[in-house]
């Protein structure tokens, strides 16, 4: 691929963090407004955006309909942001649509409303006959804020991004809130009082019908299956994307995909959402890896309420005890990153901090050893200066059969990276 293009895409990632729609809204006008151009679902929450827009995406295209998915950040290549129907956009259409951005963009921009617009002009080009869009962070401001969906979701609320969301649960529900359209219906998981009292109020004013899990539909577990009551009930389904907290996301997809039904926008069948449920990917979440004799778990916890829910999931699966391998970032500068640690390392018997390549700022060994400098009740640590060291060091270890890597969306990028290179996955 043309490096030049890729490159100035690239020098946009020390833009930073902007939250403001007036330059997305500027470059869209520019390329003729392609986000109006063909339905879309708009999903935003803390945790589970990614797989939930995962499943919508595969039960969508599995039912016929030509499907665009618009997710970040990407794990090893771009490509993996902009998909239809499950395939990543090839290299030269890539190219192709960034000469374009490179022409019609306003400086200053930021990289992810770049890769946004690109997201939005490539699902108009190709056509879709719905898109599933992921937003990148908070929503009120977030760059993808600017469609107007058929259905908004919004699947947990917790602290993360403080920065630039707010430093209590009513601000970041606020902020979340802000996918609301007036008229159109919001699907919510469980969340606090609240942030319920917040997106009840929005959506109210906004007279958007709204759709809460554990009163309007409901998931249950039995024997490694689903059960959903709503609008229709799906029973014993079983869904490829492992982890307890998937039944969570896998209920909002089914409300969302219910309320489509109504519009008769789709013809919902058993017999398809069955099959596709079957056929969901979502790289790094709850990922199991068997080498020699060591059983290697993979999950993007990347804030504490991903780690309460990985925690669950690993009591409920009996994965423990394990040697801790983990990365983290604090790209704010407000991440409770030691909390992750806390939260995880109960069931640790050893505990490998590394640092690793991203855009955002990593966590060093030296703000881990002040954070941790009164802690000292947890298991024993190591300190790593690049993942692949971590993981050679993690896979001899002898003390452990059992190896929990987690923490940053780009440190689980770097594990797969190094993976994929030595040919284990």
């Amino acid at each position: 691929m043309d490096h030049y293009y890729l490159n100035w895409l690239n020098k946009h990632q020390f833009h930073g963090i902007k939250p403001g729609l007036y330059r997305i809204i500027s470059l869209l006008k520019a390329l003729g407004n392609p986000q109006v151009k063909y339905p879309t679902i708009h999903v935003a929450g803390t945790n589970g955006k990614g797989s939930t827009c995962a499943i919508l995406n595969t039960v969508l295209s599995k039912h016929g309909l030509k499907t665009g998915l618009y997710t970040s950040p990407h794990l090893l290549k771009l490509n993996e942001r902009f998909k239809i129907n499950n395939k990543e956009i090839p290299d030269n259409t890539l190219l192709e649509l960034l000469k374009i951005l490179h022409k019609f963009a306003p400086e200053p921009i930021t990289y992810f409303e770049l890769t946004t617009a690109l997201a939005f002009l490539y699902f108009a080009e190709e056509k879709v006959d719905i898109a599933v869009i992921e937003t990148g962070l908070g929503g009120r401001l977030d760059a993808t804020n600017v469609i107007h969906p058929m259905v908004s979701v919004i699947t947990t609320i917790g602290f993360d991004h403080t920065k630039y969301l707010g430093k209590t649960i009513k601000k970041i529900a606020f902020e979340k809130a802000g996918i609301i359209k007036r008229g159109k219906p919001v699907v919510t998981g469980k969340v606090s009082e609240e942030a319920k009292e917040v997106i009840l109020k929005r959506a109210e004013a906004l007279s958007s019908p709204v759709y809460l899990l554990g009163r309007d539909f409901f998931i249950f577990s039995q024997e490694g299956l689903w059960n959903y009551h709503g609008k229709n009930c799906f029973k014993e389904l079983k869904l490829s994307l492992q982890g307890a907290y998937q039944g969570q996301n896998l209920a909002l997809s089914l409300k969302t995909l219910e309320i489509l039904k109504e519009n008769a926008f789709l013809p919902l069948r058993e017999d398809i959402l069955k099959e596709a449920l079957l056929e969901v990917k979502w790289e790094g979440r709850f990922k199991r890896i068997f080498l020699g004799d060591k059983e290697i778990l993979l999950d993007c916890a990347h804030n504490p309420q991903g780690a309460e829910a990985l925690r669950a999931s690993l009591e409920k699966e009996k994965f423990y005890p394990y040697l801790l391998l983990l990365g983290a970032t604090n790209e704010d500068g407000e991440k409770p990153f030691p909390l992750l640690l806390e939260i995880l390392s109960s069931s640790a018997q050893k505990i490998f901090l590394s640092e690793f390549t991203a855009e955002r700022k990593v966590v060093t060994k030296e703000e881990w050893e002040r954070a941790l400098a009164h802690k000292g009740h947890i298991a024993p640590i190591e300190y790593f200066k690049n993942p692949a060291q971590a993981l050679e060091s993690a896979l001899k270890d002898e003390s452990c059969q059992k190896i929990l890597i987690t923490g940053s969306i780009y440190f689980i990028g770097n594990i797969l990276s190094i993976l994929e290179k030595i040919k284990y996955v």
